[in-house]
């Protein structure tokens, strides 16, 4: 597995080139089940500071019956990405999902 480090500012031109100036319609797979999600499912579902952990965290942590709890903050590197800020802080991050993947729904508890 490829591992690849990617600049804040190339990162956010990739997402918008993908989904659009709104941040919120992004989507991302969670490398360890495959559920697609978005911001606006975790507003949807009433989780605070969605934007923290659309890119970070599986949304099966919160939402029962979607995803699995998976989060890159654990001890184990399955992710492939990691973005970069201009302080040279770096930020583990799941990959963008293809434009067309609907989330999948599947449930690994």
């Amino acid at each position: 597995m490829e591992h690849k480090t990617i600049e804040l500012e190339e990162w956010l031109k990739k997402g918008e080139s993908l989904f659009g100036p709104n941040k919120k319609q992004w989507k991302f797979k969670c490398v360890m089940c495959g559920e697609i999600q978005t911001a606006q499912d975790f507003i949807d579902h009433g989780i605070k500071d969605p934007e923290m952990k659309v890119h970070f965290s599986c949304i099966g942590r919160w939402v029962e019956g979607r995803g699995c709890d998976w989060t890159l903050g654990g001890l184990f590197t399955l992710h492939t990405t990691t973005v970069v800020n201009s302080e040279g802080i770096k930020v583990p991050v799941f990959e963008f999902a293809d434009v067309d993947e609907k989330p999948i729904n599947n449930v690994l508890r």
